[in-house]
């Protein structure tokens, strides 16, 4: 199988790892949650376009990543796969 045909996982799918972000964020609050936040999303984002996405769909998937934590942190399963919040 080529590479180019290769797909990792996708972030917001990986429920350890949302898990994991929801119990950091939900014991912070303001600044360090905001800090903390800005930081995994960019490490997550050069994560994402590190394995071969490009900027705009690493982008789209960091933001699922981040609903699949809100969801988590309202007592939501990570692999559902509606929204919280509706445009």
């Amino acid at each position: 199988m080529s590479p180019e045909k290769v797909r990792a996982f996708p972030i917001d799918r990986q429920v350890f790892l949302v898990r994991e972000v929801a119990a950091k964020l939900g014991n912070l609050h303001g600044e360090p949650a905001t800090s903390f936040w800005r930081a995994k999303a960019s490490e997550l984002l050069d994560l994402v376009v590190g394995s071969g996405r490009d900027k705009i769909a690493a982008g789209d998937e960091v933001r699922r990543f981040f609903l699949a934590v809100q969801r988590e942190m309202s007592g939501g399963t990570a692999a559902e796969s509606t929204p919280i919040l509706s445009a």
